[in-house]
């Protein structure tokens, strides 16, 4: 093979290397394409080796396949990177296998583009300074103008044997805007640094600057994930308030009762005239006042953001409700039935929510029952799912407004009653729970909703 031969395909090799960057550089943003170039690149390099061309620089091609596989291993990890010491030490891994490094850091600008604030604690006080001195000098400027990677000397280590350390400043630029610069500190000497580890590094940076996006979207997300959980406990708390005071005068009547009788029983005795056993009547009405007031308190109790799931007695639960609504359906000349099941295992759930699901369908079939009527609630176990069903014999709902229900804000109901969540809250509830709710009616003969849940609780 001639020289010329020779030197044409060292040329070639040169070409590719030279080539493969803005290849990078220009499929940053699609990570198919990127992965896609990678391998036929790494493709492509192999093939030379096979040339005999290329024999003598065997051991350069086999370190820039290494570097170019570690290429996409980071695009693989750092851009599935959720949480900054994530980013840092999967760069630092990839970076040590570029040049030889003591410690290194990301730094990003503080909201007045004033400071350089790291991203982990990762380094020294010293590499934190160095950021910052580097930022007023200038040079941090410079790199974002001229978007280059520069070496600059450490001069605190300068060795009479010729030794030395460096600091090399990689801008950590995204959508052409720079948010930062990758630090890192080494024992290479700037002699030695050639224009493929320059490369390399601006290369990385720029997969640590989408990692650091990355992580500041998923950060955003989970706060607000957080305030809508919180708003949804909020909505949950009032609309759990606003049940209780629809029922509020029916529960003042209740109360009424056995006040009343207290209070006459209590003339009596003061005057003498205490008649039968009333140290027993007093205390029966005592409790019965103490399980009315019992029963609002633990309902009413506020609802914390998470549902916390516990093993629960469906039938207790929905007597529960059902002692509570009693007395408005007996003004309302509302009978309750019950048809349960005697198999009923406990359920998995959220108890208070659940409670908040119960109260409503029984609202909701009060309102439907002017009247009066008949509610009967059936319970059975199928398929490994607890089915509870709400029939009442109530005016039944109209084809058209069947599939606005479990709408946000719909009601049938006049102004001033309802405020058109009930159902919308119900149908989330359930679904947190892995269920759901399905409807059957027929106006003018009543509707019945059955609510099925999952006597298992999936895992998610």
């Amino acid at each position: 093979m001639t020289e010329n031969e020779t030197t044409a395909g060292k040329r070639s090799r040169r070409e590719l290397l030279n080539e493969v960057v803005p290849q990078f550089e220009r499929f940053i943003g699609n990570r198919e394409n990127y992965i896609r170039v990678l391998e036929n690149t790494i493709a492509t390099v192999l093939q030379e080796r096979r040339d005999p061309a290329a024999a003598a620089s065997e051991k350069q091609t086999s370190s820039s396949v290494d570097e170019l596989v570690a290429m996409q291993q980071l695009s693989n990890s750092i851009g599935t990177a959720v949480e900054p010491n994530a980013i840092i030490s999967t760069l630092i891994g990839l970076t040590e296998q570029v040049i030889p490094v003591l410690e290194a850091g990301i730094f990003l600008f503080d909201s007045s583009a004033k400071h350089l604030m790291p991203l982990t604690l990762h380094g020294s006080q010293r590499l934190v300074d160095e950021a910052q001195q580097q930022l007023e000098s200038g040079i941090v400027d410079w790199l974002f103008a001229e978007k280059k990677t520069v070496v600059i000397p450490d001069l605190s280590w300068l060795m009479e044997d010729g030794s030395s350390r460096n600091f090399v400043l990689v801008p950590l630029i995204l959508r052409r805007q720079g948010i930062g610069i990758y630090l890192i500190h080494t024992e290479k000497r700037q002699d030695q640094f050639s224009h493929q580890d320059i490369q390399l590094l601006t290369v990385l940076a720029n997969q640590a600057a989408i990692g650091v996006e990355n992580w500041r979207e998923h950060a955003q997300l989970i706060k607000a994930n957080n305030e809508l959980k919180m708003f949804q406990a909020q909505m949950l708390q009032a609309a759990k308030l606003a049940a209780v005071g629809e029922l509020a005068a029916s529960i003042v009547h209740e109360i009424k009762n056995p006040v009343g009788i207290l209070v006459m029983q209590i003339e009596l005795i003061v005057s003498g005239r205490a008649i039968g056993n009333w140290k027993e009547m007093l205390s029966t009405q005592i409790t019965r006042i103490s399980n009315i007031t019992k029963r609002l308190m633990n309902f009413s109790h506020s609802v914390g953001e998470e549902y916390g799931f516990e093993p629960a007695d469906l039938h207790k639960e929905l007597r529960f409700i059902v002692d509570i609504i009693a007395h408005d359906y007996r003004n309302k000349n509302i009978d309750v039935v019950f048809h349960l099941a005697e198999n009923m295992p406990t359920i998995p759930c959220s108890v208070n929510h659940i409670q908040q699901v119960f109260l409503n369908m029984l609202i909701n079939a009060r309102d439907a029952m002017p009247e009066g009527g008949t509610m009967t609630i059936t319970t059975e176990v199928r398929n490994f799912r607890a089915l509870i069903r709400f029939t009442d014999t109530g005016t039944g709902i109209s084809p058209e407004n069947m599939s606005k229900l479990f709408s946000p804000f719909f009601t049938t109901k006049e102004a001033g009653k309802g405020t058109g969540l009930g159902l919308s809250i119900c149908n989330k509830i359930v679904s947190n729970h892995n269920g759901d709710i399905k409807v059957e009616s027929e106006e003018g003969k009543g509707t019945t909703f059955i609510i099925s849940l999952p006597i298992k609780r999936e895992l998610s």
